[in-house]
């Protein structure tokens, strides 16, 4: 029997069961365990009125409008309400749009893995064509945008302006089905975006600098961050170039590989071999069955956050997905933007057992789910075993 392994994990802590003392003794290990507190942990504070009233970044402006002054909402409808998507942009996620002068907007909101953002879909030339910018807002992070504003999206050649709510979380997120708890600090806020700073590209590779550094951990002067050829918007893996290395090699099979399960009397503990000598050709195989990932626009820009300190999983080459790889240390800056109450995947290092020669042991753990692997290596690859599996 084939089994898909897919760690869809993420970074809280918990207790090892004493198997894996048992199968291997490890004082990295447990210094690890000690430490991930420090980094895993979603602590909420209560902003103050003054703190929420503060405009998000350097370049938005925040106003206070009179409800007598509004403009009248106009009567005609948008000519494309009859489009399921505008610009590659599926209608349930635009918030705005306009034209002026040529030019085009489309302010729309897309969910990047654990939470979702505003971004800006702009043409300068009617429409002919596009280009993509992030706006360094957060949905539902104090600033609450309106659909059903009367307000025109361009103010002026260039800046965009959208009504907004300003509100302040009172309680978080605590489960993963729950909802956090927000009350109005003000709800006449008129934001007005100015674009020569959201479309400053300064290494033109079709990113954002804002996106490069608020979100990517790319290098906004550099189109190739890694320096492996391939720009940093085709680049699957674009912070770390690929060895493709005998662990690199363990990584993506753990992470992708379909493999057959070692038969064991204890089926809790699952077990299966990598192959190094046919790993491209095991691999190649076992993903011809795996149905290919839409490639449309929005699908285009999604990519899958994982938290790690381990230098060969950081520099593995992923199928089908663009994965952001972070250090526990860049995942704090990362939260702290993001305001995201989820967890995002969270891989320990694979630590050498103390006593077993060429034998590692490593922790993958997430809000609902954990596993603890031991590898050991073989004649022709590795033997991975799941030696503890825990689910809330």
């Amino acid at each position: 029997m084939k089994k898909f392994i897919t760690l869809l994990l993420a970074l809280s802590f918990c207790t090892v069961l004493s198997q894996e003392t048992k199968a291997c003794k490890c004082f990295q290990l447990e210094k690890l365990k000690d430490s991930m507190n420090s980094y895993s942990t979603n602590r909420f504070r209560l902003l103050s009125e003054e703190e929420v009233l503060i405009p998000p970044a350097s370049y938005v402006s925040v106003e206070f409008i009179n409800p007598e002054t509004k403009p009248q909402k106009g009567s005609s409808a948008e000519k494309t309400d009859h489009l399921e998507t505008v610009a590659g942009i599926p209608r349930n996620l635009i918030i705005k749009q306009g034209e002026l002068n040529g030019s085009k907007a489309i302010l729309y909101a897309d969910e990047r893995y654990d939470f979702r953002s505003y971004y800006i879909r702009l043409s300068r030339d009617n429409g002919k064509t596009w280009r993509n910018y992030f706006t360094g807002l957060i949905v539902n992070h104090n600033y609450f945008l309106k659909l059903h504003s009367p307000y025109s999206l361009w103010k002026d050649d260039e800046h965009l302006q959208i009504e907004a709510d300003i509100r302040r979380m009172k309680k978080p997120t605590m489960l993963p089905d729950s909802y956090p708890v927000y009350e109005i600090v003000k709800d006449n806020a008129l934001l007005t975006l100015d674009l020569n700073e959201i479309t400053k590209d300064s290494d033109g590779d079709g990113i954002n600098d804002i996106e490069e550094i608020k979100m990517l951990f790319t290098n906004p002067y550099s189109n190739d961050t890694d320096e492996d050829g391939i720009n940093d918007v085709e680049d699957k893996n674009p912070r770390y170039k690929n060895p493709d290395n005998d662990f690199t090699r363990l990584w993506e099979g753990v992470l992708y590989g379909y493999y057959e399960f070692v038969q064991k009397a204890d089926p809790l503990n699952e077990e299966f071999n990598i192959n190094l000598t046919t790993f491209k050709e095991d691999m190649k195989k076992q993903r011809e069955d795996v149905p290919a990932k839409r490639l449309d626009f929005i699908n285009s820009l999604r990519h899958k956050v994982i938290v790690t300190d381990d230098e060969n999983l950081r520099r593995i080459e992923p199928f089908d997905e663009k994965i952001i790889f972070m250090s526990s240390k860049e995942y704090v800056s990362y939260k702290a933007f993001t305001h995201s109450y989820n967890t995002d995947i969270f891989y320990s290092k694979m630590f050498h057992c103390d006593e077993l020669k060429d034998t590692y042991i490593l922790l993958v753990n997430s809000d609902t789910t954990g596993y603890t692997y031991l590898i050991k290596r073989t004649s022709d690859g590795w033997n991975v075993q799941i030696i503890d599996h825990w689910i809330t």
